[in-house]
């Protein structure tokens, strides 16, 4: 059985908070959903009670919704971020300030429900867990590693991954012809990679050094080739060095 959630909706605008608060309450998950009109209101709801979840307008009078984001680790434990928004030009900035999710209004049952299954998976299972996978008929085991996704769970093969790279809170991992969006950050995501094979760059990316086939001093560029997939990533100038330890 899972067990119940807490959400605090932070809106200024009244039906904003209402229609939340009903999407939430039909999906039977959630025993306390508290709602605040503005960051001031939100502040003094935190003194009272610790939300699973946060639920975050951006655009509201006085203090915003980022500048909420930046005053809560002084104030409160630990909580996710959804930023609920009519404003998509937020996105990248909400990813860069580590919020676990960004839902647009109005507000879709289908991504809402997905994002909350994403946080339950989150804080029920330990993520990133290695689960060694049975080839049937050879008995070799492959090591997969495990990373949520907005949409799920996916199972890859370090093997098959080119680059790993940063996006806020979130990391972009590529295979070549694919590439898929994880709710983990940098650090963890290689922290599940191989010790050798895998070197870091920056603070941006961390890249599979069996696949990288040219490097360009001058255009500060790696090119990288899988099955004939080619994929050029562009690195500081100053993080080239990083690849002469290999």
């Amino acid at each position: 059985m899972v067990q119940k959630l807490s959400a605090l909706i932070v809106d200024d605008e009244e039906n904003a908070r209402i229609l939340l608060n009903e999407l939430l309450e039909e999906t039977l998950l959630f025993d306390d959903i508290r709602l605040a009109q503005s960051v001031t209101s939100a502040y003094d709801e935190l003194t009272r009670f610790e939300p699973d979840i946060i639920f975050l307008d951006i655009k509201m009078p006085g203090k915003d919704g980022f500048a909420f984001l930046q005053d809560l680790p002084q104030r409160s434990g630990r909580h996710e971020i959804v930023f609920v928004t009519a404003y998509d030009q937020f996105a990248i900035k909400a990813i860069k300030s580590q919020a676990f999710d960004y839902l647009l209004k109005p507000v879709n049952r289908k991504e809402l429900k997905q994002c909350i299954t994403r946080y339950i998976e989150k804080r029920e299972e330990e993520p990133g867990v290695v689960r060694p996978v049975k080839i049937l008929g050879s008995g070799k085991k492959i090591s997969r590693i495990r990373v949520n996704t907005r949409t799920g769970t996916l199972f890859i093969n370090p093997a098959d991954i080119l680059f790993n790279r940063a996006e806020g809170n979130y990391t972009t991992i590529c295979t070549g012809k694919k590439q898929y969006l994880c709710s983990m950050n940098l650090g963890k995501v290689m922290e599940l990679l191989p010790k050798h094979g895998f070197i870091r760059v920056g603070r941006s990316y961390v890249i599979n050094f069996e696949y990288i086939t040219l490097l360009d001093r001058k255009e500060s560029t790696i090119t990288l080739v899988r099955d004939g997939e080619s994929v050029t990533v562009k690195i500081p100038r100053q993080h080239l060095k990083d690849l002469d330890i290999m």
